[in-house]
């Protein structure tokens, strides 16, 4: 899998969990996007913040979502902690040769 592969996965859990009612367009910040051996880690906003800059547009507890280069399983991850600590807690249930 490559990473506009990955990140189509992506895009289309965000269309899939947006809200029926209220559907807030994201884009994925592709500067922001990290790439590690196992895949990558996507970080997404409202595409109305991303256009505009105004802060009342912007997302708010938007996690970022991990993404395995072998497997395209996605994984969510939270916002308590920053993100170096969602990308440990994956990599250790990775097998060792991963």
């Amino acid at each position: 899998m490559n990473k506009q592969e990955a990140q189509k996965l992506v895009e289309v859990e965000l269309e899939k969990s947006a809200d029926k009612f209220d559907p807030v367009e994201c884009v994925i910040l592709e500067e922001e996007t990290i790439e590690k051996q196992w895949g990558w880690v996507f970080f997404y906003q409202a595409k109305s913040y991303f256009e505009t800059g105004d802060f009342r547009e912007m997302l708010g507890g938007n996690a970022p979502i991990i993404v395995n280069r072998n497997t395209g399983e996605l994984f969510h991850t939270g916002t308590a902690h920053e993100v170096e600590h969602y990308i440990s807690e994956y990599e250790a249930k990775l097998p060792a040769n991963t």
